[in-house]
């Protein structure tokens, strides 16, 4: 039990910190301490497999595939070492929160300090609306104590997380545990959650919101026809791809409308890269697309499409020299082709040994559609995912 306890606290800190990096903005060294904090999971984990030999062969054999992969990869597109290892870097950290949180949290979390959590996104919430009141009718120079984020007329609510686009992960995601982890029947929380993804202008996670409330609808209502009643869940499993290729569809033009965007023209002029074979199975190689590393080690790939050099320089300031372009999906085929994609997601998502729920479906549709639009290393999107709904699952014990 002290176990358990002495986890749960790391990874109740861990989601913590990643929630609150406002802090940073005032006191550097907070950025820190969620490396810190994921360094320690990682290596508990590790060194719990290790002492109870519970790790799952398929799973291994799948990570061995990749690696071997990313050898080939490297042999056939090789051009910096720099480049290829500051980039694993920011490929590793997702392949890592996705295995090793998910496993710490599955085996060892109290339900206990789940709920502290979910407690701590009920404040941010409210703490967001009282942001956005202030800094749009009270005194616009409070902005300057948050993100700085116009879009409508309003500035957007950002809270203590740093940024909208957190805070609307943030939400969006507390709906959900509030609804499948603790079956929260109270109201005002989820008026609460949903005002503060609104209040963050921050369209594709309104959108995604929109989407959740249509399955929770459609999995647990019945059509009654004759007296016989169908489980209109059954038409959610029919319609499921046309779903996922609408979302897909949808966030694509999201994409790509902005033509003075970094977002939009990393994706227009990377579709001609997937044009050649050898790109669209093998990639062009990690480090060579996308992201600051592909600008400072000078990777010839952009020399074969018309990348202007103005966004050269937009990918190496500010925090796309770490994030690299939004969108992570789009990156990865492009940077591992086809075969290096579908192993990084298999990894991410764990596809061997899950069974297939109504709600993995669903998770899987969101986590992917995320990281089409956004990076994958959002914070705090990664550890909530992992920490309540590790690998997929819905487990509240």
């Amino acid at each position: 039990m002290a176990t358990r306890k002495t986890y749960s606290i790391i990874l109740f800190l861990l989601c913590f910190v990643a929630s609150t990096q406002l802090i940073a903005k005032y006191w550097t060294p907070f950025l820190y301490f969620d490396d810190i904090l994921f360094f320690g999971v990682v290596l508990i984990s590790v060194t719990d497999i290790l002492l109870t030999n519970k790790f799952s062969k398929t799973y291994s054999y799948l990570g061995a595939c990749f690696i071997l992969f990313i050898l080939i990869s490297f042999i056939f597109n090789f051009y910096s070492i720099g480049a290829f290892f500051a980039k694993s870097f920011f490929y590793g950290k997702p392949l890592l929160t996705f295995t090793f949180v998910s496993y710490l949290s599955n085996k060892y979390m109290l339900l206990k300090y789940k709920k502290y959590l979910y407690n701590l996104f009920i404040i941010i919430c409210l703490f967001s609306i009282f942001q956005f009141y202030i800094v749009q009718y009270i005194d616009r120079s409070y902005v300057h104590y948050f993100s700085y984020s116009f879009r409508f007329g309003f500035y957007r609510a950002s809270s203590v997380t740093w940024h909208p686009i957190s805070l609307a992960l943030l939400a969006f995601f507390s709906i959900i545990i509030g609804k499948e982890v603790f079956d929260d029947k109270r109201k005002w929380p989820y008026i609460l959650f949903i005002s503060s993804i609104i209040l963050s202008g921050t369209r594709f996670v309104v959108l995604l919101m929109c989407i959740y409330y249509a399955y929770k609808f459609v999995i647990n209502k019945k059509l009654l026809i004759n007296r016989y009643k169908l489980p209109l869940k059954y038409f959610y499993i029919c319609f499921y791809p046309l779903v996922f290729l609408a979302l897909f569809g949808l966030s694509t033009y999201m994409n790509i409308k902005d033509y003075s965007t970094l977002r939009s023209i990393t994706f227009r002029s990377g579709i001609e890269l997937l044009e050649n074979p050898k790109t669209l199975i093998l990639g062009t190689g990690i480090g060579s697309f996308g992201s600051a590393e592909s600008v400072i080690y000078e990777s010839d790939v952009y020399d074969k499409i018309n990348f202007p050099l103005h966004y050269k320089n937009v990918l190496t300031s500010g925090n796309n020299s770490k994030s690299g372009t939004e969108n992570f999906f789009f990156m990865v085929l492009v940077e591992f082709g086809i075969i290096g994609l579908f192993l990084y997601y298999a990894i991410i998502l764990k596809t061997t040994n899950i069974k297939v729920t109504y709600f993995f479906t669903f998770y899987l549709l969101i986590i992917v559609s995320i990281t089409f639009v956004y990076p994958i290393n959002s914070l705090p999107f990664m550890y909530l995912v992992n920490i309540f709904f590790p690998f997929g699952k819905l487990k509240t014990k």
